[in-house]
């Protein structure tokens, strides 16, 4: 029986992480940016050192490479990451949406195979999902996956791809039965990046860092690489879509960001003038507002680790917490640039810059957080249907 922690077990965890996260995150992602967070252009290092120092995948049994912990643990140490503003893009996406996706339905094989490489930090993935004609709308891709032999031949384009410049593997969604009505005929594969056929190309974004846009050129894959059943690939894919909306490590980064605001305006000076911009009545009571808020996100981030180990659906409850903390995150952005004014639009190298300029970053960021991973729209959808019971 898996044990949840208790408040001091938890205390000292949250603290091994953060230490953890302090000596190693690589100094070169300073000032590189990604949706608030460090760069992932270092994430393969790091992420390969979480491997080595037993942080990824705990509540995995431990024949799969993990520690067989509670996803309260992992929730502690997803908390912590974030606070840390670790690169988390490829750690995310390998353990949240793969790895808990295999776990549901992988084959004893498909187990055996990946998990332990993502838990030693040998294997990065990314999400293949997203293509330019099939966003938030899943059944319209048209990426084609056609069935040769003891293979399949992937031809097409997939956008928005977090991680894919650094990422050893691929969690793909694609078409499988061109004949099939929409939302059927979908399949999903494990990918190997270096697989012939494979162009990856990367730009820009807002928040910092960088997406990408993947080509598939007759890229094959074993057919062994199928994950669960073939064309009932829309159903596993809404499952961890789920599990990708876990939202501890943002919750995290929400914190430090606040902490960060309260540290300022309770320093001397802070309002310009001699005095602190803490003692200011209007700051007080949006600072309360905001931290009350938090701890509303934190409970809904750690009632959903809570509902996992007890075997509980929880599918209405991430989005709960996908959809707030995501508005908070904003929330907190807009906030700190109203009530810390010009100083707060200085980015890391600056004279001027507050806290290795943390605030603009996170001001960038912070629309990002409405729209990936599904937009607040769908969110509430999925809240209204799932969790009230209404009608699509």
């Amino acid at each position: 029986m898996r044990i949840i922690p208790t408040e001091a077990e938890a205390a000292d965890l949250r603290g091994q992480a953060l230490d953890f996260c302090y000596k190693t995150i690589p100094s070169t992602v300073r000032g590189l940016e990604r949706q608030g967070t460090m760069s992932d252009g270092d994430s393969g290092a790091f992420f390969q050192a979480l491997g080595m120092a037993g942080w990824i995948g705990r509540h995995w049994p431990v024949e799969y490479g993990g520690r067989s912990a509670t996803h309260v643990e992992t929730a502690i140490v997803d908390e912590a990451l974030g606070y840390a503003r670790a690169p988390l893009s490829a750690y995310l996406l390998s353990v949240k949406v793969f790895g808990n996706s295999l776990m549901l339905f992988g084959t004893a094989a498909q187990k055996s195979k990946y998990l332990p490489m993502i838990a030693a930090g040998d294997a990065m993935f990314c999400q293949g999902f997203s293509e330019p004609m099939a966003g938030s709308d899943f059944g319209s891709l048209r990426t084609t996956a056609v069935k040769s032999g003891d293979e399949y031949i992937v031809n097409g384009h997939k956008i928005w791809t977090s991680s894919a410049e650094v990422a050893t593997h691929m969690y793909l969604a694609a078409r499988t039965d061109p004949q099939a009505v929409k939302h059927r005929g979908i399949s999903l594969f494990a990918l190997d990046m270096k697989t012939p056929g494979i162009t990856v190309n990367s730009f820009p974004t807002l928040g910092g860092g960088v997406l990408n846009e993947v080509f598939f050129e007759n890229a094959r894959i074993p057919a062994e690489n199928l994950l669960g059943d073939e064309n009932r690939g829309f159903h596993q894919a809404m499952r961890s879509l789920d599990l990708e909306r876990s939202c501890m490590d943002r919750v995290g980064a929400a914190r430090l960001s606040l902490d960060r605001l309260v540290e300022y305006v309770g320093q001397d000076g802070s309002d310009g003038a001699g005095g602190r911009l803490g003692d200011v009545k209007a700051v007080q009571e949006k600072i309360g507002e905001l931290r009350t808020k938090l701890q509303v996100a934190r409970s809904f981030g750690y009632l959903i680790a809570r509902n996992l180990d007890a075997g509980k659906g929880v599918s209405a409850e991430f989005s709960f917490g996908k959809l707030y903390v995501g508005l908070l995150t904003q929330a907190i952005a807009d906030a700190t640039v109203d009530i810390v004014g010009t100083l707060a639009q200085f980015e890391h190298g600056s004279a001027h810059a507050i806290f290795d300029g943390l605030f603009p970053a996170v001001y960038r960021a912070s629309p990002a957080l409405t729209l990936a991973g599904g937009s607040s729209e769908i969110q509430r959808g999925v809240i209204a249907v799932r969790g009230l019971g209404l009608p699509r």
